[in-house]
């Protein structure tokens, strides 16, 4: 089956609006791919609404062409944009599919991406997504398509983390989500966190999905990003974990998001997201 890459260029949310470019630049810069083709390129509409409702109209409508798409059983991809993007792509999936049952979600990033409103130093929505699926949040964010929670925390896992607040390691901890910092992936290795990693999504779900922030990776793979942390993931480990979900029919959809060309080194990260989408 042929994946549909949906470009989700917003970087409304983010470090730099220039985020927003990058679905666009890996779109030139694919060509042809064995197994994907590009569906939608999604932009935010020109309005002089407040970052937090622009936010909410963007995922609203990302979140349709989403749904849309899993109703008709396709296989997709996201790509973004700021990691804010994540709240329409996973509104959707839950739109599309909760009468089946529970998803599970491996969220693979540096950060844990789990602020609220009252907890965020900077403001950024690009930091308060999974916060936001889990319920807690601006309710214009909480509540898009539907009014519950998009995953229960005993069904979400992070890979990666090596910076973040105290508020939201409070908030996971609290939640008890669990966390697979970046300590453990360098002791343990990757494949045996990503496998304890997919057992536990899948535990009591009817699937799963994945969403990548490229800052996970290493900077030295993956310099084209706006929040970069030393000591990431090495691409070499994680193509191959990536590989095999991709394969997996109880992958739902996966999520590629916060490459920002602005910030790319003789087209490093380019290059990268497209090798990724050539695994699909």
């Amino acid at each position: 089956m042929t994946w549909q890459l949906i470009g989700a260029g917003s970087g409304l949310a983010g470090v730099d609006v220039r985020a927003g470019e990058g679905p666009q630049v890996v779109k030139a810069a694919s060509g042809v791919l064995k197994n994907a083709a590009w569906a939608e390129m999604i932009v935010p509409e020109s309005t002089h609404q407040s970052v937090e409702h622009a936010v909410a109209a963007f995922n609203q409508r990302l979140a349709k062409h989403v749904s849309d798409r899993l109703q008709a059983k396709e296989k997709i991809c996201v790509l973004g944009g700021d990691h804010s993007i994540a709240i329409g792509t996973w509104s959707g999936a839950y739109d599309a599919l909760h009468q089946q049952g529970e998803m599970g979600l491996i969220w693979v990033d540096a950060h844990m991406d789990s602020h609220t409103p009252q907890t965020s130093e900077t403001g950024r929505i690009h930091g308060m997504p999974l916060a936001t699926l889990l319920g807690h949040g601006y309710s214009s964010l909480t509540t898009l398509l539907h009014q519950a929670p998009k995953f229960k925390p005993e069904n979400v896992c992070l890979i990666g983390v090596r910076s973040y607040e105290r508020g939201e390691a409070d908030f996971l901890k609290n939640l008890k989500v669990k966390v697979y910092f970046m300590d453990e992936v360098r002791e343990r290795g990757l494949k045996a966190v990503w496998d304890d990693a997919v057992k536990h999504v899948n535990h009591h779900t009817m699937g799963y999905g994945i969403s990548l922030d490229l800052d996970a990776i290493d900077p030295t793979d993956a310099p084209g990003v706006d929040v970069p942390e030393p000591n990431g993931i090495q691409v070499d480990a994680l193509r191959p974990m990536l590989a095999r979900s991709f394969a997996d029919p109880r992958l739902i959809l996966a999520e590629i998001v916060e490459f920002d060309p602005s910030r790319d080194r003789e087209h490093i990260t380019e290059r990268l997201v497209v090798s990724l989408l050539q695994l699909l």
